[in-house]
C-alpha cells in the first residue's frame, strides 16, 4: 500500500482510519446543521413540516430523517438556498468570494450557487488532493479548453485554480460561442496551436471538446507530443473512448497520456478523482462533502455497491448549502480504503447514469450509455448521436426508431458499411435494439462553437399527452 504523503494539513484527512473520519465528518454535520437551523430559509421551514430539531441530526446515520432535496426544489427558489450571516462567523465566512451558475430555473435562467471567502479556501484545499491524486504537478502546463461561457462555468473556473493551487502553469484558450461586440473568443484551430505552443502536459476539458481537440491536431499535424494527461468532465469517457484518444495522441507524440474521467458538479465546486483509471472516483473532500446512494423508487438509503440515485449533503459550507440533494446521477459508492492507493473515504465506483437520459423505447426503458460504450469500441468513427424518433415522424403514435448518427472520416462505401455493420451489431448486443445508421459530418453532430459539450443522446419523440 502506497505511504500517506507527507503534506498532512492538505491531503491527512484523505488518510484516516475509516473510524476517525467518521467522527470528523459527524462533527462537520453537527456544526452545518446548527448553521442551518439557525439561518437557512429553506430547511429551517422543511425542520419545521417535519418536526425536526437540529438535535435530532447527530450522526450521518440521522441525514435519513430529512427528506431529499431536488433540483427542482433548488431551482424554484436558489436564494432560499443561501445561508444566513450569523454573528459567529468570522468574516471569512460572510464574504461572498464569487458564484458560479448550474441548471436554469423556473424562469429559464441559471440558478445561482453562492461561494463565500470561507468556501472558496475550501474549494481550493479540494482541488489541491484533486490534482494530487490524478498527478498534476507544479512542473505541468495546463491547457483550459473550457470555453468562455456566458455563465461562469466550474469547468473554467476551477481549472485555473486547480492549475494555481498546485503552482503548475495555466493558459485558457477561450474557445466557445463568440459575442459579436467583444472578439475575445478564438477558433477551435487556435486552440490546437496554443496546446502546441507552450508544449502543454495536462488537457483539462468537456470530453467531447477534448476529443475534438485531439482529432484536429491529427487534422493539422500539431505536435502534441508534450501531452501526458487528459483530465475530461462532463460526460462519461468509457474505455472505449479512452482507447481512441489515447491512440490518436500516440499518433500525436504523446506515446504514454493517461485519460482521467472525473465527475464535477457545482454543487461540489471540484470532481471527484480517478487515483488510477477506472479506479472509482474519490471524494476529494470527504470533511467537506458526504455522498450517499438511494434508491429511485423507495428513496431509502442503500448500501455499498448498489446503484441508485446520487445525493450530496453539505458538511462544512457558508453559501450555498444543500442537504442530501440528488445530484441527477444514477451510480455506485464504495466507502473504505481505496485498493488502488489506499485513501480513505467514499469512491464513485460505477460508470454515472444521468437519470434524464434513461429512455423507455417500445415499452422498455433502455440506459443510452450502454449503447455509447458499445460505439465507441467501433474504430473509424469520429462522432456519433444516438436518436429516438418514430417509425412516422408525421404520427405520434407510431412505433419508436433509433437512429444511429456517425461522423466518418472515410469516404470509402465499404468501410462505411463495415463500421454501420459493426455499430448495429454491438448496439444489439448491448440494449437489445438494431438501430437504423445515418452518415453526416462532424459539425451537423456537435458544434463546439454553439454548443458546451456533445448531446449523445436525443429524445426526438413528441412528447406524452397529459
Amino acid at each position: 500500500m502506497p505511504s500517506a504523503p507527507t503534506d498532512h494539513a492538505l491531503e491527512g484527512t484523505l488518510w484516516l482510519p475509516m473510524q476517525e473520519l467518521r467522527a470528523l465528518q459527524e462533527r462537520n454535520l453537527g456544526r452545518q446543521i446548527a448553521l442551518v437551523a439557525a439561518g437557512h430559509p429553506y430547511y429551517r421551514r422543511v425542520f419545521e413540516e417535519h418536526g425536526i430539531a437540529a438535535t435530532d441530526i447527530r450522526s450521518l446515520g440521522d441525514l435519513a430523517r430529512l427528506p431529499l432535496t431536488t433540483k427542482a426544489d433548488y431551482m424554484r427558489q436558489p436564494e432560499a438556498f443561501r445561508l444566513a450571516p450569523q454573528p459567529s462567523m468570522t468574516v471569512h465566512e460572510k464574504i461572498l468570494w464569487d458564484l458560479s451558475y448550474t441548471t436554469g430555473t423556473t424562469a429559464g435562467v441559471p440558478t445561482p450557487f453562492y461561494n463565500t471567502t470561507y468556501d472558496y479556501y475550501a474549494i481550493l484545499l479540494a482541488l489541491h488532493r484533486l490534482c494530487t491524486m490524478v498527478g498534476i504537478g507544479a512542473t505541468d502546463v495546463v491547457a483550459n479548453l473550457y470555453p468562455l461561457a456566458p455563465v461562469p462555468h466550474i469547468g473554467f473556473l476551477r481549472t485555473r485554480d486547480f492549475a494555481s493551487v498546485i503552482g503548475a502553469n495555466v493558459f485558457s484558450t477561450f474557445t466557445g460561442t463568440p459575442h459579436p461586440d467583444f472578439p475575445i473568443h478564438n477558433s477551435l484551430d487556435h486552440a490546437v496551436r496554443r496546446v502546441e505552443q507552450h508544449r502543454a502536459t495536462v488537457l483539462s476539458g468537456i470530453v467531447s471538446y477534448v476529443r475534438r481537440v485531439i482529432m484536429r491536431a491529427e487534422e493539422i499535424g500539431a505536435d502534441f507530443s508534450s501531452v501526458r494527461l487528459a483530465i475530461v468532465l462532463g460526460e462519461p469517457c468509457p474505455r472505449g473512448m479512452r482507447e481512441d484518444m489515447r491512440a490518436r495522441l500516440r499518433k500525436l507524440g504523446a506515446p504514454d497520456a493517461r485519460i482521467i474521467n472525473s465527475l464535477g458538479f457545482t454543487e461540489m465546486q471540484a470532481a471527484t478523482a480517478e487515483c488510477v483509471e477506472h479506479g472509482g472516483g474519490h471524494n476529494p473532500a470527504p470533511e467537506q462533502f458526504f455522498f450517499e446512494v438511494v434508491d429511485e423508487a423507495t428513496r431509502a438509503p442503500l448500501p455499498d455497491g448498489q446503484k441508485g440515485l446520487l445525493a450530496v449533503t453539505h458538511l462544512d459550507r457558508r453559501g450555498t448549502v444543500l442537504l442530501r440533494y440528488l445530484l441527477g446521477d444514477i451510480c455506485a459508492i464504495e466507502t473504505g480504503v481505496c485498493p488502488h492507493c489506499g485513501r480513505s473515504g467514499q469512491r464513485v465506483v460505477t460508470n454515472v447514469v444521468r437519470t434524464k437520459e434513461l429512455v423507455k423505447v417500445k415499452g422498455t426503458l433502455v440506459n443510452p450509455d450502454l449503447m455509447k460504450e458499445a460505439i465507441a469500441t467501433v474504430a473509424g468513427i469520429d462522432e456519433y448521436q444516438i436518436v429516438f424518433t418514430k417509425e412516422d415522424e408525421a404520427d405520434r403514435y407510431s412505433g419508436d426508431r433509433v437512429v444511429v448518427r456517425l461522423a466518418v472520416a472515410t469516404r470509402d462505401e465499404d468501410e462505411r458499411r463495415t463500421i454501420a455493420a459493426a455499430v448495429r451489431d454491438r448496439v444489439a448486443a448491448a440494449a437489445e435494439l438494431r438501430p437504423a445508421i445515418e452518415f453526416t459530418s462532424m459539425d451537423a453532430i456537435f458544434d463546439p462553437t454553439k454548443t458546451l459539450k456533445s448531446s449523445r443522446v436525443v429524445d426526438a419523440r413528441p412528447q406524452e399527452e397529459d
